[in-house]
């Protein structure tokens, strides 16, 4: 009677640890954000359109990177960019401002990883004569294995637009 006891008893404790094991297995699946903030300074000199003057690109890109785990194995990097903090001018008085925001989503295979992203921006140039151009910044994004994100910028370029 006792062996049959100590059995059932055992038998009991297996169980448990089983449901216990399977209930933090589909804890750790939860779905998480991890979002950071980044305020990245550009200060830029750009040479384009035919102009005979360089345009000076000043002020912060405002950006939100969420790395998103959809807690059954995908991993998401979304990037949203703010640039109406960033203006250009040139020395004779053109005008550019920055005024939209930009979207981006990639795939992550797993954290920590290390993108190469190129945001661009369309700059309408205000007042006659002055010509439109895209403003384009290739960053080097690292997502830690936390989830957080940084970026540095590796290149800028500006290409006239007609």
């Amino acid at each position: 009677m006792r062996r049959k006891i100590l059995k059932l008893s055992l038998l009991t404790m297996v169980i448990g640890v089983l449901v216990m094991a399977g209930g933090k297995s589909a804890m750790a699946q939860t779905a998480t954000t991890v979002t950071t903030t980044v305020k990245q300074p550009i200060d830029f000199v750009a040479q384009t359109c035919d102009l005979l003057e360089s345009i000076k690109f000043t002020g912060t890109q405002d950006t939100v990177y969420d790395v998103v785990n959809d807690g059954a194995g995908s991993l998401k990097l979304n990037i949203n960019s703010n640039w109406q903090n960033v203006s250009g001018s040139t020395p004779s008085g053109r005008q550019y401002l920055g005024t939209n925001e930009s979207t981006q989503s990639i795939d992550l295979d797993a954290l920590p990883s290390q993108q190469l992203i190129t945001v661009s921006h369309q700059w309408i140039g205000k007042g006659a004569g002055v010509p439109s151009m895209i403003y384009n910044i290739k960053y080097i994004i690292t997502v830690d294995i936390n989830g957080s994100v940084t970026a540095h910028i590796d290149s800028q370029s500006v290409e006239c637009q007609p």
